[in-house]
């Protein structure tokens, strides 16, 4: 009896195996779309990121899908991108710059949106106010940012010694009331707190980013290696949809539908984003880059990696 049921239990335990394999190959399980974790700020200049996941929702073909993950600060997000948590993030080009440059295993693969970048002054006040005098304060996302790059290339044009200006780095939300407290002079930052930094009616529009440094690349794309070497076809795919939505962005109607869906902000100031915001055409372009680069190694934040050892440009030019 003893026998029989050790023989019986064995024989249950070879049928469990058996049907564990049937179901890692049955076609459901073949089938079962792999989850792409991109990590994100709430600005407006991730928006590209939110079409993407509208077109992708809207097919049924897809062969991912596409996890939106949100952060409230860059460090948390780069974190998270650098220890493989997340697959790929929506970040700031130089961070994104400086995160390879000591090691990090990720490539810059499009763009998040073109301008879109203003630099904020107190109400009342202009260039012409800005005098060798006075020290001003100015808010910044993160030192390694487009941001500090245009602050600090304003006030070279502004003839101004680098003593003059002093930065501080604040999280973007915290700029608008900053300046309407007079704890700054000013700010730069990604949309949607320079219009929001208007309509408190505190600040105003100094100067937009293009009027310093024209089409200065902000926000970048930046994936994993690891997904687009082992997970070609299903990278491929969203930077298909990822292109898509970069066009579709074009539609400033469209693409302030779409910021209303994902952002908390007031239609009226997300609508002043859309007017400072462009997108169409995101690809990563040497001439583009090399601005960038040069600028971060004049002014010393760090050794910038090449265009060639960062940026894969195939998989938005091949989609």
């Amino acid at each position: 009896m003893k026998k029989f049921i050790l023989l019986t239990f064995i024989f249950l335990i070879i049928l469990s195996g058996c049907n564990l394999n049937t179901q890692k190959n049955s076609p459901n399980h073949k089938n079962e779309k792999q989850t792409i974790k991109i990590g994100y700020l709430p600005i407006t200049h991730s928006a590209n990121l939110m079409m993407t996941k509208e077109i992708q929702q809207n097919r049924e073909n897809a062969h991912y899908n596409l996890k939106l993950v949100r952060f409230n600060n860059w460090p948390d997000l780069m974190d998270a991108l650098n220890s493989g948590k997340i697959d790929g993030a929506s970040t700031l080009i130089e961070l994104a710059m400086k995160s390879k440059q000591k090691g990090s295993d990720i490539k810059a693969v499009a763009l998040g949106h073109h301008e879109g970048n203003v630099v904020m002054g107190k109400k009342g006040e202009d260039l012409s106010d800005f005098h060798e005098h006075e020290t001003y304060h100015f808010g910044i996302p993160h030192r390694y940012s487009t941001h500090y790059l245009l602050l600090d290339e304003m006030r070279q044009q502004l003839k101004l010694s680098s003593d003059t200006f002093s930065y501080h780095e604040m999280p973007p939300a915290e700029m608008p009331a900053a300046l309407n407290e007079g704890s700054i002079s000013g700010y730069s930052v990604a949309e949607p707190f320079g219009a929001l930094g208007e309509k408190l009616g505190s600040g105003h529009t100094l100067l937009h980013g293009s009027d310093i440094i024209p089409d200065a690349y902000c926000c970048v794309l930046v994936l994993r290696s690891d997904l687009i070497n082992q997970h070609q076809t299903v990278t491929q795919d969203f930077m298909s949809d990822y292109k898509k939505a970069g066009f579709q962005m074009a539609d400033k109607a469209k693409s302030l539908d779409v910021m209303d869906k994902y952002f908390k902000q007031d239609r009226k100031v997300l609508s002043q984003s859309a007017e400072w915001t462009s997108y169409g055409n995101l690809t990563i372009d040497k001439k583009g880059y090399n601005k960038i680069k040069k600028l971060v190694d004049e002014k010393k934040l760090f050794k910038a990696p090449t265009y060639k050892d960062f940026v894969d440009p195939t998989l938005y030019k091949e989609r």
